[in-house]
């Protein structure tokens, strides 16, 4: 063997024994501990909400037809659609025909109402006092005296033109006796409980036809009924219509309700009274809060068992009409201020406890805990964690 072949022998050799060496070594040695913090979320304090959604429209709830009244021409019409108005606006008027005989009627009515009502009214006038009525009986003592000399004088009198005198005196004298006797029987006259009751059923009745009698003329006044919007005018000027003939269509663009559907399995979820919060796509920028306000408790015909509900809305912000369609987050279930953690983090289980890996700095300890609610995106932590410890996430 040539020494230089013995020499790369050698160096192998070396090599060899070298590795060995080593990695006898390093497998004879402990392994250094490595400390890995795992993904963790931290316990805290949030509102859990259980909330069962429903898609909607939005309906208008104060629609109301305006009707022709009685049979009759239209003189005016004084609106067209989209038409702002106010409760009581005159929308079209009747012709003349068709209202005349109302107004008289109306004023015959109020003429009675009047007289009975200064019939009653005299029953209340105060009366004269005691001495007022002896001093009234002493005036006509005093005028008959009077009247007895005047007729003494007309007697005795022998000048036509002196006999003449006498009996103007004596006339006039007669006149004021029957004034003076007429004022002492109205001050003495007091009237009975029966008068009372006459007035006062004579003022009823003349009441009555006055009211009805104003009533036939106001229904006969083509008026708004509330404030509101003209949404339609099927009425021209100069045309007859029969009566009950629909001539206007007015709506209270405020009024308005979200009518939504529900699955079957949601339905028995639901109570009159819950928090919804609704969104509208012509509205993204808003959300509206309301509340279940009717249930229909009968299923919507088509292929998928729906239920019908109406939400009442809180408010109604400008920019939202009938029609539109909206998403509604009905809140069936609610806990405020409670221990929760994510729902992606509590595995459900059959049973109110599970099992959650807490990380307390140094390893991963499993705890037992109680759950309560759970809600869309926490779930309540009844008992076995406190606020701040550090749950495992994966």
């Amino acid at each position: 063997m040539s020494k230089r072949a013995v020499f790369f022998f050698v160096l192998v050799m070396a090599v060899v024994i070298s590795a060995a060496g080593y990695f006898g070594f390093a497998t004879t040695q402990e392994p250094e501990p490595t400390l890995t913090t795992p993904q963790t979320v931290s316990v805290t304090s949030c509102d859990v909400e259980q909330t069962v959604t429903a898609p909607g429209n939005l309906v208008n709830v104060n629609i109301a037809e305006v009707k022709m009244p009685v049979m009759g021409k239209l003189s005016v019409v004084n609106v067209r659609v989209g038409d702002v108005v106010k409760v009581g606006q005159i929308l079209a008027e009747l012709d003349a025909v068709a209202t005349t005989q109302a107004s008289l009627d109306l004023l015959e009515a109020q003429d009675a109402l009047k007289k009975a009502e200064r019939s009653r009214t005299a029953l209340d006038y105060p009366r004269a006092t005691e001495d007022y009525i002896k001093d009234l009986r002493k005036k006509i003592r005093l005028q008959k005296e009077i009247i007895a000399e005047f007729e003494e004088l007309y007697k005795k009198a022998e000048d036509a033109i002196f006999k003449a005198q006498a009996l103007d005196s004596l006339t006039i004298a007669k006149e004021a006796l029957k004034t003076l006797e007429t004022n002492l029987n109205w001050y003495l006259g007091k009237p009975t409980g029966g008068d009372f009751i006459n007035a006062d059923s004579e003022l009823e009745v003349a009441q009555a036809k006055f009211d009805a009698a104003k009533a036939v003329l106001e229904s006969l006044q083509i008026m708004a009924p509330f404030d509101g919007v003209v949404f339609s005018v099927d009425a021209q000027s100069g045309q007859t219509y029969p009566a009950e003939s629909a001539l206007f269509t007015i709506g209270d663009p405020k009024a308005l309700e979200v009518i939504a559907n529900v699955t079957e399995e949601d339905y028995p979820l639901l109570n009159l009274g819950q928090n919804v919060e609704i969104f509208f796509d012509a509205r993204p920028d808003v959300t509206v809060t309301g509340k279940v306000e009717r249930i229909i408790p009968k299923r919507i015909a088509g292929d998928r068992p729906l239920y019908n509900i109406y939400i009442s809305l809180d408010d109604v912000p400008d920019g939202l009409a009938d029609g539109m369609t909206s998403d509604t987050a009905i809140t069936i279930a609610s806990r405020a201020g409670v221990l929760c953690l994510p729902r992606a983090v509590v595995r459900a289980s059959g049973s109110e406890t599970t099992i959650v890996k807490v990380w307390d700095g140094v390893q991963e300890v499993e705890k037992k805990i109680t759950v309560g609610l759970r809600g869309d995106t926490y779930v309540e932590i009844v008992d076995g964690l406190s606020e701040g410890e550090q749950v495992v996430t994966r």
